[in-house]
């Protein structure tokens, strides 16, 4: 009898061994701990990152270690600062959850960045395409610059792709039109909605298609610039409309009435748009996914105002008043200074980043609008000021020895 008893316990022992060791670790992996009076309490983790790497996590005033890391923390609130020789601080009051994984992913900026020129031939009216990975802009004739001894020989409408080499940066921009017979020395540039191509207004009556991925190529001219606008405009309605058909419709419908959409983030996870009339934006998700980001929301819009709608986490976050947006040419004069925020606001590469043009600076901002540091304070022309592809710099169009030429020039803003 004890020998049969003996035959069952250990196999049934040793079963119950690997189920509580089991247990154990999976209950470790869900962020369970013994606490110093023998109960079992719950924690969180809490993942944290930055970009540059390396930098000092701070968690309450106490330095706990260095990013990239998984810290294991008892439920509650947190104030939690990143921290890194030569950039700003990173802050955030971050919610720990028992059994929740939460994500910190801080961008750091210099304290002071430094800048590289781009182009030394003089630069006017750069554009951005709207998938951001290009550059136009013109150079005009010698009647333009300021060195009767050094006349500008390049004139013409020029396109720089905003990508990073292997060896360093891409610096081989081409000419897409040459000033000749059409003078683009003041021409403003518009890209069509896929980026291939670029309309040069030279005058109110006089316009040219140019194709944006060649070099050399006859520009060709617009009869009918009306007709070129509204066929341009109906691809980005349409390029719209198929971005939506992933919203929930609580947004759409609370956008067609109240809301002008600016742009989809380059994930397409996030929606960044402008406010044209009062509006409440009705929950999605209910109740609130668990984890979600902690900043505080607003469902409540006003107009004259920018918000980030979070599609994924149904949360909506207040980015700032147009009024405070750097204004356009033509307003710069007037008591009410109208705002063109497509030139004002962009999206960085990460998604997870908005760059603001204000006045006199150029800030970047988490997309819920915390962190909002400045990258750049000084000089530059017109507020134009756009982020690089690859999201390491920032391009700006500046003239930073004025006594010596009257022409602006593209410096690159670095931010590593």
């Amino acid at each position: 009898m004890y020998t049969k008893i003996r035959s069952f316990m250990i196999p049934f022992v040793t079963v119950c061994i690997i189920l509580g060791v089991a247990a154990t670790i999976i209950a470790y992996g869900r962020g369970y701990r013994l606490g110093l009076d023998g109960s079992v309490n719950p924690t969180g983790l809490i993942v944290l990152q930055s970009d540059p790497s390396g930098a000092q996590i701070i968690i309450d005033d106490k330095i706990k270690t260095a990013t990239q890391a998984t810290l294991t923390l008892p439920p509650g609130w947190y104030n939690v600062t990143i921290a890194k020789d030569g950039f700003q601080p990173w802050q955030k009051r971050m919610k720990v959850q028992g059994e929740v994984v939460a994500k910190v992913d801080a961008l750091l900026l210099p304290t002071n960045p430094s800048l590289t020129a781009l182009t030394a031939t003089g630069v006017v009216n750069p554009s951005l395409s709207p998938d951001g990975s290009k550059l136009a802009y013109v150079i005009p004739d010698s009647t333009a610059t300021t060195s009767a001894s050094l006349p500008n020989t390049r004139p013409g409408v020029w396109v720089l792709d905003l990508v990073d080499k292997p060896l360093g940066l891409n610096r081989d921009a081409r000419q897409v039109a040459k000033s000749g017979a059409i003078n683009f020395s003041k021409a403003t540039l518009t890209w069509s909605p896929d980026s291939n191509e670029i309309l040069a207004t030279v005058s109110p009556t006089s316009h040219y298609v140019l194709d944006a991925l060649q070099t050399g190529v006859t520009p060709t001219a617009v009869t009918n610039i009306k007709l070129l606008q509204n066929d341009w405009n109906s691809i980005k309605e349409q390029r719209l409309q198929d971005q939506l058909v992933t919203v929930p419709s609580e947004f759409t419908d609370m956008a067609s009435t109240s809301a002008k959409i600016i742009s989809f983030s380059p994930d397409e996870t996030k929606i960044l748009y402008e406010a044209t009339a009062s509006g409440t934006l009705q929950p999605v998700i209910v109740p609130p996914l668990i984890g979600a980001n902690p900043t505080e929301e607003m469902r409540s819009i006003s107009a004259g105002s920018v918000y980030v709608y979070d599609i994924k986490e149904d949360r909506n976050y207040f980015i700032t008043k147009t009024a405070a947006i750097a204004p356009t040419p033509a307003a710069k004069n007037s008591k009410l200074p109208a705002v063109d925020i497509t030139n004002a606001l962009h999206w960085l590469p990460t998604s997870r980043h908005l760059v603001v043009v204000a006045h006199d600076k150029v800030e970047i901002m988490d997309y819920d609008a915390t962190n909002r540091r400045t990258a750049y304070a000084g000089p530059f022309w017109d507020s134009f000021a756009v982020p690089w592809a690859s999201g390491g710099k920032l391009i700006i169009l500046t003239n930073l020895n004025s006594a010596a030429s009257a022409v602006n020039n593209l410096y690159i803003v670095n931010l590593r």
